[in-house]
């Protein structure tokens, strides 16, 4: 490889919350400076395999990667040790965890971007969605970080909430423009069956929207986004200036993995580290990593998996495939066929250089994500977390 991400997966938190789907798991301290003791030793490993590789960008996520507090410091170092060329560090938060010696670390650290994953300003509904923290901490929380020397901030809000309105999305938008973020990404509020949030939905009083509900409510985020100038730069996000460097998680074109749970992509090949953190640990100290599963991917499954996050970016250029696999979008008879029906949906329109998702386009991206991308992810997660090391996964 030329060039890929890395992703760092720190799995611990403070409390567990009952809607998040990620491999995370009650905070130690010791247990955590174990993790990133074997976690140092993944990088060196890897280091020596592609030190020469330029890594684009490294993203921390989590559980709640800034618990890992000093330990930072000695990861970020380790990989600028490990890699020649390496740049662009990108971490997410959880706001009761944001004070000024959080900050004084990441700015130590050298990180270029934080996301903290405020959710919503609103106590009721950060209480319905077990979110332990006030709208107080969140604000504050937010104030640092803007007020900090991080150059890119992103806050994470969630809709389709229970007993959300449109009233309370728009109380929520206007509260954190307010703070003038480079980034906002609206979130619809997922449901994993073996999330404890589903558990929640069993009850009444906390029953998501319906597919009508959230139609609704994505299309007026969409528009109040565009009203107040934010453009979009994902199905999920929205930028203040359109110039400026993407926050995302998600759409890195290859990536290695480092930790519990990470996953590394290679374009001809998807590997899945351990879930179990005791595993982890202990397959890394014996072989150097904790690869428990791993998928070949023909040249074809690559392409759709890169238009699938293509999509996601809402931008599909025209040259890419030629580029990179040697194929014409126009000619490449299934990327054809979907073009051509999502045009007939008035999901996307064609300019002369690339074709972008419209308002409609985005929506249904999302609902498509929803009805088969979270049920394969359901499957390879739910079993992931049943079993260290399982044997095989079909979904």
């Amino acid at each position: 490889m030329k060039e890929t991400g890395i992703y760092i997966h720190i799995p611990f938190c403070r409390s567990l919350c009952p809607y998040c789907p990620y491999n995370r798991i009650p905070y130690d301290e010791a247990l955590l400076n174990d993790y990133v003791d074997a976690l140092i030793d993944e990088i060196r490993f890897y280091g020596t395999m592609y030190r020469d590789t330029d890594i684009a960008s490294v993203y921390f996520g989590g559980g709640t990667p800034t618990l890992a507090g000093n330990n930072l410091k000695r990861i970020t170092d380790e990989l600028r040790i490990a890699f020649k060329k390496i740049e662009n560090f990108c971490i997410e938060s959880n706001p009761s965890d944001i004070n000024e010696n959080t900050i004084e670390i990441l700015e130590s650290c050298g990180f270029n971007s934080l996301s903290i994953g405020v959710q919503t300003f609103n106590e009721k509904q950060l209480k319905a969605i077990g979110r332990n923290y006030s709208p107080d901490t969140a604000h504050m929380a937010v104030r640092k970080a803007i007020d900090s020397n991080i150059q890119q901030i992103n806050i994470d809000l969630l809709f389709a909430l229970p007993n959300q309105s449109n009233k309370d999305i728009e109380k929520d938008i206007l509260t954190v423009l307010k703070y003038k973020p480079n980034q906002i990404t609206y979130y619809p509020l997922f449901t994993f069956p073996y999330s404890e949030i589903a558990e929640f939905k069993q009850k009444e009083s906390v029953q998501s929207p319906s597919i009508f509900k959230r139609r609704s409510m994505y299309y007026f985020i969409y528009n109040m986004m565009n009203k107040y100038r934010y453009n979009r730069c994902s199905v999920w996000s929205f930028q203040r200036y359109s110039d400026e460097k993407k926050y995302s998680s998600v759409t890195r074109e290859r990536y290695m993995g480092f930790g519990a749970s990470a996953g590394t992509y290679y374009e001809k090949t998807f590997t899945l580290n351990t879930f179990n953190v005791h595993e982890y640990i202990k397959s890394v100290r014996k072989r150097n990593h904790s690869v428990a599963l791993s998928m070949n991917f023909t040249q074809n499954l690559s392409i759709y998996y890169d238009f699938y996050w293509r999509l996601y970016d809402t931008i599909i250029p025209k040259k890419r495939y030629l580029e990179h696999y040697s194929y014409n979008i126009e000619t490449h008879k299934m990327l054809r066929k979907l073009i051509k029906t999502m045009k007939l949906f008035g999901w996307v329109k064609e300019y002369k250089n690339h074709y972008s998702l419209t308002q409609s386009g985005a929506l249904w991206v999302h609902f498509i994500q929803n009805f088969f991308s979270l049920s394969a992810i359901n499957s390879i997660w739910g079993a992931g977390k049943r079993d260290a090391w399982p044997q095989k996964i079909t979904f």
